[in-house]
C-alpha cells in the first residue's frame, strides 16, 4: 500500500512552457527511478497526475501542472532524493516535503499507464525497404492500414537510445498516458516511467 507521497508543482513562466518542464523533469525522473530498479527493470515507486484531464470527444487533454511521486516507505523516498536530480529545474518547480497519504481523503484509485502506438508507417516502410523485403511503397500501403493514433495526453520525451549531445539530432517520441479507473492494488509495480499497466495510486 501507497503510504507516503510527495508532489512536485510546476511553475512555468512566460517564456518557459509546461511543456519544456515535463518533458525535462520527466526525463530527469526517469533517470532517476532507473538508477532504484530490480533486475526485471521495475520500481515500487509510482507517479499520479492529480490534474489529468481527457476527453475523447473534445480532441485530447492535459496532463496538469502537478505530479505526485508515491512510494509504501518515507525511505524509499529520501533514496530516490528527487530534490537532486531536480537541482537544475527548481526555479521552475516547486517539490514538497515528504508527505503521510491521507487515508480519509482518499477518493478512489487510478492507474496510469503507458499507451503505446505505431504512430509512422513512414519510418515502418523504410525499415522494411532497408531490409530488402518490401519495396517503399508496397510496405507503406500495408502499414497505413495498421497504423493507430490516439489523442491522449503526452509528454515530449528524448529517447534514451540516443547517443549524440546534439539534442535537434536526438529520437524524440511521445509518451502518451492514459488514466484508467481501479480499485486498490495489493502490488506495488512500475516502470522506469513510474507507470503501469496493474498497479494503482490512490487520489485524493
Amino acid at each position: 500500500m501507497m503510504k507516503y507521497y510527495l508532489e512536485i508543482k510546476f511553475l512555468p513562466e512566460d517564456d518557459i512552457s509546461i511543456h519544456f518542464l515535463w518533458s525535462k523533469v520527466y526525463k530527469q525522473l526517469h533517470l532517476a527511478l532507473a538508477s532504484v530498479k530490480n533486475a526485471e527493470n521495475k520500481v515500487n515507486i509510482g507517479f499520479s497526475f492529480p490534474e489529468y484531464r481527457y476527453d475523447q470527444k473534445k480532441s485530447g487533454g492535459f496532463i496538469g501542472e502537478k505530479l505526485r511521486i508515491f512510494a509504501e516507505s518515507e525511505n524509499d523516498l529520501n533514496i530516490l532524493n528527487v530534490q537532486n536530480w531536480l537541482n537544475r529545474y527548481l526555479d521552475y518547480v516547486h517539490i514538497s516535503s515528504v508527505k503521510n497519504v491521507p487515508n480519509e481523503k482518499i477518493s478512489g484509485y487510478a492507474i496510469f499507464k503507458r499507451k503505446q502506438v505505431k504512430s509512422s508507417a513512414e519510418r515502418l516502410a523504410r525499415a522494411e525497404a532497408k531490409k530488402g523485403r518490401y519495396d517503399y511503397e508496397n510496405a507503406l500501403g500495408h502499414y497505413r492500414k495498421f497504423i493507430t493514433s490516439t489523442n491522449l495526453p503526452y509528454i515530449q520525451m528524448l529517447s534514451d537510445s540516443s547517443q549524440t549531445t546534439d539534442e535537434s539530432l536526438k529520437n524524440h517520441f511521445k509518451l502518451f498516458i492514459e488514466k484508467l479507473s481501479a480499485e486498490k492494488s495489493e502490488t506495488q509495480v512500475f516502470s522506469t516511467y513510474g507507470l503501469s499497466s496493474v498497479s494503482s495510486v490512490p487520489e485524493f
